[in-house]
Formats: C-alpha cells, structure tokens, sequence
C-alpha cells in the first residue's frame, strides 16, 4: 500500500507542479516554498517508523493542503491520496473515507470540482484495489504459515515415528535374545547339567562299579546328543531362510536408492526364490544396485522398477527405467563388470534402451 501511494502521490504532485505553472500569470516563488515543504513532509513520513506518528504527520499534511489550497486551488488536487494514506490505518472505516475523499466538492466550482471529481474517484477505487490485492497476498502469507507450521507437526510426527519405530525394533531384539537365551537355558543348559552330573558319576564309580559307571556314561551321551539335536532345531527355527535374506537385502537396497535420488521404485518377485543360491544372490545384488546408479545418472527418469523372476530355467532380474532410454547402447565399465560377474556363473546381461532403460540379468540354474 505505501508504494503505492508514494507512485500515486508523486504522479499528482507532478501534475499540479505543471498545472500551477501554465496557469500562473507571472512567476510565484511562493508555490516552490509550498511544493518543497509539501514533499519535506512526505519525506518525514516515510522516515519515521511507529504507526502513531505517522497518522499525526498524515493529518499535518491534510491540514497543509487545505491551508495551501486557499493560495492556489490545485492543491486540493493532493488530498484524496492523503486521505487514503490515512485510511489505510483503519481499513474497516472506509466509507467515512468515501465522505471525506468527496467532500471537497462542496467547496469547489467549475472545471476545478470536474477535475477533482476525477481524481477523488481515481484514488477511491485505486485504493479499494490495492487493499483488495493486499488482502489477498495477507490471507496466502497466513496460508503459508498455517501450511508451514502443519508441516513442522509433520515432520516433527515423522521424526517421532522413526524414533518409536527404532526403539520398537530395539526391544523387539532383545525380547527375542532374552526368549532364546531363555529357551537355551531351560533346556540345552539343563540337559547339559544332567549329562555333566552323570559323567562325574561314572568317574567317582569307575574303579568300584564299571558296569554302572558305563551305563551312567552312556545316559550321558544319550542326555548330549538330545541337547545337540535341540540346538540345531533352535537354530534352524530362528535363522531365516537365505532366500529370505537376500531378497530383503536387495528390497532394502532399492528402498534406501530411492530415499537418497527421491525416485519411485518397486520390487516385487515371482516363482520360487529358494532355488536362488547366495552366490546368485550376490551377482543380482551388485548388477540391480550398478543399474539403479546408471538409472540416476544417465536416464532422467522418475521412477525404476526392480523385479526378481525365477523361471523354468533362468534367474531373471531386470531393472527398468522411464527415462529417456538410449536407440545406442554405449557399453560402459558398469555394464562390462555386470557382464563379467555374470559370465562367472554362465549368465548373460542384456541392455535396451528403447522404452526408457532396462537391464537384464539372465542366470541358469538347476542341472
């Protein structure tokens, strides 16, 4: 608003300085004194900083136009952009605005009350325009504050999430290493305590009593081999499959690709993956991750997707893009080293680069 109508202000007061210059009869010093003292004010105005005092100094200026237009009529011709100025302090009041912008005209005659009709009009609705627009830019500015601190309760919620997602892992461990040292002190441990008591037994009774010392001995063993047999059964319920393992590593690996280049990725599989070995695991590992990095580069696309097909005869990995794609394929030293760990196991890479950009990793298995 105050640039607005320092423009405005500025526009007008170059008009009246050309309007009492062609319509005074002789040369008038005195307009000079009343312009520069006129601006002098003006520039006090824009200088001071608190709301109150420039009110006071808006009202000295009214109160100096209409002193200076009793000297020469045109002055009148500055009042309805002070008055606006002065209103812009009280937005709510701007029909009382319209009375005193317009009331002036009772006072004038001819072509000079014409002429402020105009300008009184012009400023009125310049004004109600610009605290239109300001009223608008005013609600955006609170809708982007609302928006900004809504995202700060987000993020904050976010970071909060992750911290309880992090310590609901943490104790989800050690509940299950507190269970399992609990299952294996239960009954690996006791059963070991029985074996351990039978065969100091057997060594106390050896010399007087070898019957039952072998028989305690063979209890022993009997006691030893059942608790060797519970470990390996523990261990195989709590190992995960390697199927499993690899291709949750493969999905973390894409899930952290995409949260470090903000590109959409998808994994998924098909067939049966327990027939993909570690050493599979590992070449499909390192050429899906060289192929995201190539996607990132080089593509330009917005989203990769990652899928891992176990077929009749062939392992099938393919990473494709919707990037730009290449009618040449330009082997690099990321797809030459696929290729070569891939021959490793008699496989093959094929590249295309005719709808975006996809890598395959074809692997035999079986006999």
């Amino acid at each position: 608003m105050e640039v607005w109508t320092v423009g405005n202000k500025t526009i007008m007061m170059l008009f009246v300085v050309i309007a009492t210059y062609f319509t005074a009869t002789v040369a008038d010093p005195w307009l000079v004194f009343f312009f520069l003292i006129y601006s002098a004010l003006n520039l006090i105005l824009h200088i001071v900083k608190k709301s109150v005092t420039k009110q006071m100094i808006i009202l000295a200026i009214i109160i100096y136009l209409i002193d200076s237009a009793v000297y020469h009529p045109y002055f009148v011709l500055l009042l309805p952009f002070s008055m606006n100025e002065l209103a812009s302090f009280h937005p709510s009041k701007y029909g009382y605005l319209l009375i005193a912008v317009f009331l002036p005209l009772l006072f004038l005659h001819g072509d000079m009350m014409v002429l402020y009709a105009f300008v009184a009009t012009l400023s009125f609705f310049s004004y109600l325009m610009v605290r239109h627009y300001i009223g608008r830019v005013i609600k955006q500015e609170d809708e982007l504050e609302r928006m900004r601190k809504d995202l700060q309760k987000t993020a904050k919620s976010l970071n909060e999430n992750r911290e309880y997602a992090r310590a609901s892992e943490y104790m989800v461990k050690l509940e299950e290493r507190n269970r399992l040292a609990q299952e294996i002190h239960d009954g690996i441990g006791h059963a070991m305590t029985g074996a351990l008591i039978q065969m100091e037994a057997a060594k106390r009774i050896l010399g007087s009593d070898a019957a039952m010392a072998e028989t305690l001995l063979q209890n022993a063993i009997g006691i030893s081999k059942e608790a060797i047999e519970e470990i390996r059964i523990t261990l195989k319920h709590h190992k995960p499959p390697v199927e499993q393992l690899g291709f949750s590593r493969l999905k973390t690996a894409v899930e952290a690709f995409a949260g470090q280049t903000g590109l959409m990725t998808s994994v998924v599989h098909e067939g049966n993956i327990e027939q993909i070995t570690p050493l599979h695991w590992k070449i499909i590992y390192e050429n899906v991750t060289e192929a995201l990095t190539n996607s990132a580069k080089y593509s330009g696309a917005s989203a990769v997707h990652v899928e891992v097909r176990v077929l009749n005869r062939f392992i099938q990995a393919v990473v494709a893009d919707n990037g730009k794609g290449a009618s040449k394929i330009v082997k690099g030293l990321g797809l030459i080293g696929m290729e070569e760990r891939t021959a490793h196991v008699n496989g093959t890479v094929v590249a295309d680069g005719t709808r975006g950009f996809s890598i395959t990793t074809l692997i035999p298995y079986g006999d």
